[in-house]
């Protein structure tokens, strides 16, 4: 395909106006009322004694955008901007956080895709507390000393279960982890071990648990769980990566106590322990987030633990249109986490608990008394008193306190929980919606726990360690944290496709005996026969390629599990079976129910009923980069098996709506059905066009007769590359803008018989501009231009257009201009990011 520089390029006159003013601002207006520009107005307003500046290495950002943002709050500023560019935050506020604000109301921090880059990996890059409609958005964050490191195996002793390495690239050798520390009150659950080989997490391994502190060219492995033995220590070859990673701090950002919160286009590359994580707090946002490794590098992880976590979720959140890959725990969580742990058997209605996590046990409020026995609900009081008053308490996590309840709870004792009765209090309206969470290398896609009235509906979880969704019930009691029951959920329409298969599931079996698992279990760990959880539906899912059970629903009292599609499932289904529970099956029977498509166990008035466990399994895929994320009029690939009898292609523009007699129609999430544009049918592939007007969410593709699910969004950007397999050089033409009006054409690739590779373009004269036009799809449906960001080789390029191609159906194109500054750069990779969602990342070469 050639490249185009036509009527969907600027005239050069234009180019040159615009390129004029790239680095700086239009005008010289001074400050408005509505704006307060970081880059330029901190001086002028007298809040600091410089301007945060961009792209600039030893300029602390830190004491200037907190400054700037409390100065916008006290003075009624609704937003704070600053230039795009990279800023360094290379001061802590304290021991505790980089950036600390708190009180902030009717704020928004829109920063314009900029990176920003934090000093420490395991210390919250930006912590907000008791802030009322507070956005966040428009950036990247990032940490100079990250919190893991990487590097090459040179030897295997799988007895010793040892590990000889070498340094991979620039990741520092480990003994650099020795000198990290965080306060004592954050999250500190040890170091952790992960192996991958040509970038994909090993199977046969999972999270082996090592030691500090580290030396320079070995490491053993502590840990003496089952997957973590000489024979599966075997699997590892010279060659492989490992990641050495501290689980241990907050979050990358973190706020407690807020109503109102919105997190939106934000890209989170790392994490000591959890990506975005709220705590106590109600209407919360979080929306195109991206918690992903850093594209365009060879990061193997994103965060240490959880990518978004809610945790002692309040009322009516949303968390909605987000990525998040390669996390080491689960993708999105929320949680109704106990607020108190029972100390001692009750004396009439005065009982004494310690406080969990610093949780507020207010007077007046009712609490549900949680027996670890058997996981149900013993009684329900509201507290009348305390000792010491609320007052006179510290508000610590620990603290030992006195309730006067208004009635005496029968059979209290020591050890037993105690959970706020209010659903308000435990995520109640919450809706998790049109996500995508893929190779978690530890945990689940998606873990609901003691919440109630919560919706998970048309996300997608693709290659999960453990369980694509997790409801469940912990009652663990060497395990800190525990929730009560769940009720109310509804998890509808989701794709969970190849769970309990990326690496190897690192835990007991009963918090992963399904690809949907619904479980409680008691104090040891161990299944119990009682009801607790009330009122949950599983309807309309898409589960495939399951190692074991597709669905399996148990301890619920009151439920649906119709209308599910279950196929390709007990892929592996007596493999990794660690730590057989004490109740309630043997052996012989957690094997036999791993083989089945759908188990309900344990459960009262559970409707199971017209669901599909026959069938092919066929993958959606875009057709540019292979991914699952698809868009409306973007170009798709189903593949599976005979779909076709013979290859026949469309050869025509408009696209036809049969060939061969086959037909691509998608139902959407809404229920509208369209037929699809087809450009290509064979046995194994058949490519079609997503129609206009499809809605975002789950849909069914059905090629011929044979239904499928596509995960479809507002966008699913693309790039084609030059060797067809979505790596190396971009497909891309490019043309030289001169002064006098000359164009001239830029070769980007050339392809041999080796396959294709970069030609360096050359930027030409001091006055010339260098445009590239690049083509994709998925693209199209950006909400504007000024959400549609590219970097070329780490460096801001400017985007002049994102949108269709005008010659073929679904085809998008990119035109960028490629900043001088990269002269020499030599190859580079091209990051495009498309209202939150990055596509894969192509390079060019520059001369």
């Amino acid at each position: 395909m050639t490249a185009r520089l036509d009527n969907k390029q600027l005239p050069h006159i234009a180019i040159y106006l615009l390129a004029s003013i790239l680095g700086g601002r239009a005008s010289a207006s001074g400050q408005t009322p509505a704006v307060l520009n970081l880059s330029h107005d901190l001086v002028a307003n007298g809040i600091a004694a410089q301007n945060m500046v961009p792209n600039s290495p030893s300029l602390d950002a830190r004491p200037l955008f907190q400054a700037a943002v409390n100065y916008a709050s006290k003075n009624h500023i609704p937003t704070v901007t600053a230039d795009r560019g990279s800023y360094y935050f290379l001061t802590q506020n304290s021991a505790y956080q980089h950036v600390f604000l708190t009180g902030i109301t009717n704020v928004t921090v829109d920063l314009q895709y900029s990176d920003l880059y934090f000093a420490h990996g395991n210390i919250p890059a930006i912590q907000v507390t008791n802030s009322m409609d507070f956005t966040l958005k428009d950036f990247t964050a990032d940490y100079l000393q990250l919190p893991f490191t990487q590097v090459v195996v040179t030897g295997v002793n799988a007895s010793a279960k040892t590990l000889n390495f070498k340094q991979s690239d620039k990741y520092p050798l480990p003994s650099f982890i020795n000198s990290l520390t965080v306060p004592s009150s954050y999250g500190d659950d040890g170091y952790f071990l992960f192996v991958f080989r040509n970038g994909q997490q090993l199977r046969g391994t999972g999270r082996m648990k090592v030691s500090a502190p580290f030396n320079d060219s070995s490491v053993q492995i502590t840990d003496t769980s089952p997957w973590s033995q000489p024979a599966e220590i075997a699997n590892i070859q010279m060659g492989d990566t490992l990641v050495i990673a501290w689980r241990a701090g907050v979050g990358t950002i973190f706020a407690a106590d807020c109503t109102g919160l919105t997190v939106q286009n934000v890209s989170v590359y790392a994490s000591g322990l959890l990506g975005v994580f709220t705590t106590r707090g109600s209407a919360i946002t979080i929306d195109h987030v991206q918690v992903i490794p850093r594209p365009g590098t060879d990061r193997l992880i994103a965060t240490n633990a959880d990518g978004i976590h809610l945790g002692h979720a309040g009322a009516n959140n949303v968390v909605s249109n987000n990525t998040v890959r390669r996390g080491c725990d689960d993708g999105i969580a929320i949680d109704g986490e106990w607020s108190a742990i029972v100390n001692a058997p009750n004396n009439g209605v005065s009982v004494q608990v310690a406080r969990l996590n610093a949780t507020p046990l207010p007077v007046g409020e009712s609490f549900d008394f949680i027996n670890i026995i058997n996981a149900t609900i013993i009684g329900t009081a509201s507290i009348l008193a305390e000792s010491p008053a609320p007052s006179q308490q510290t508000g610590a996590a620990g603290e030992v306190i006195t309730l006067t309840l208004d009635h005496a709870i029968s059979g209290l004792q020591a050890n037993f929980g105690v959970t706020a009765s209010d659903p308000n209090l435990r995520g109640s309206g919450t809706v998790i919606s049109g996500n995508l969470v893929q190779e978690e290398v530890f945990a689940r896609g998606i873990y609901a726990t003691g919440v109630a009235n919560v919706t998970i509906t048309d996300n997608m979880t693709e290659a999960t360690n453990q369980s694509g969704i997790l409801l469940e019930q912990d009652e663990g009691l060497t395990y800190n944290f525990k929730t009560g029951p769940s009720s109310g959920i509804v998890i509808q329409n989701n794709i969970v496709d190849h769970a309990l298969g990326y690496g190897i599931p690192s835990n007991i079996l009963l918090s992963f005996a399904g690809a949907i698992n619904v479980v409680a279990y008691d104090e040891h760990f161990s299944w119990v026969s009682t009801s607790s959880l009330s009122n949950i539906a599983i309807t309309g899912n898409f589960v495939t390629n399951s190692v074991g059970t597709g669905i399996r629903m148990e301890n619920v009292a009151g439920g649906q599990l119709t209308g599910d599609t279950v196929l390709n499932y007990a892929q592996q289904p007596n493999d990794y079976l660690w730590y057989l529970p004490g109740c309630c099956e043997t052996l012989a029977q957690v094997q036999a129910d791993f083989q089945q498509p759908v188990v309900v166990t344990n459960s009262s008035s559970v409707t199971n009923s017209n669901n599909t466990t026959t069938g092919q399994w066929i993958a959606n895929l875009s057709n540019a980069d292979g991914s699952y994320r698809l868009a409306p009029e973007s170009i798709a690939v189903a593949y599976g098996q005979n779909l076709a009898p013979s290859l026949v292609q469309a050869g025509v523009q408009p696209l036809p709506l049969t060939l061969g007699g086959l037909t691509v129609t998608v139902k959407d999430s809404s229920g509208v059905s369209r037929p699809a544009g087809l450009y290509y049918i064979s046995q194994g592939q058949v490519a079609y066009v997503v129609p206009k007007g499809t809605a975002t969410g789950v849909a069914t593709v059905t090629v011929g007769s044979q239904p499928s699910a596509a995960f479809v969004a507002s966008v699913g950007p693309g790039l084609l590359a030059a060797n067809g397999n979505a790596t190396g050089v971009a497909l891309a033409g490019a043309a030289r803008y001169s002064a006098d009006g000359t164009q001239t054409p830029v070769p980007v690739f050339q392809c041999g018989s080796a396959g294709c590779v970069s030609v360096p373009m050359d930027l030409g004269a001091p006055t010339d501009i260098l445009g590239v036009t690049f083509y994709g799809t998925g693209i199209r449906g950006n909400s504007s231009l000024a959400n549609v960001v590219a970097q070329i080789g780490g460096v801001p390029a400017m985007v002049f257009y994102a949108g269709p191609q005008s010659q073929y159906d679904g085809l998008d194109q990119l035109n960028l201009v490629v900043p001088r500054s990269l002269a020499g750069a030599g190859e580079v990779p091209v990051v495009l990011t498309v209202d939150g969602v990055t596509a894969n990342v192509l390079t060019v070469n520059i001369k």
